[in-house]
């Protein structure tokens, strides 16, 4: 388990976001038991790319044996007339 700092429900009620460490994760305690991770916004955007990243591998090798569709039959240009 990681090192990450506890905060707990009280702690946010008494001191709202002041309670929060400073562009650091924390564990969120409520009745006793780790409830929540808490974590910094720029963090949740980096996590949430990486996700993207590795499910847009996943579709890649999933469908890598998959015969290929030439670019143009799949995008057909419009003709003007």
């Amino acid at each position: 388990m990681s090192t990450f700092p506890t905060i707990t429900l009280q702690d946010l009620k008494r001191h709202g976001t002041k309670a929060l460490p400073k562009r650091q994760a924390a564990y969120l305690i409520v009745n006793s038991k780790m409830h929540s991770v808490v974590v910094p916004f720029d963090d949740y955007e980096m996590l949430m790319e990486m996700i993207e990243d590795f499910e847009d591998m996943q579709a890649i090798e999933e469908r890598k044996n998959e015969p290929l569709i030439p670019f143009e039959k799949a995008f057909p240009s419009k003709k003007k007339k």
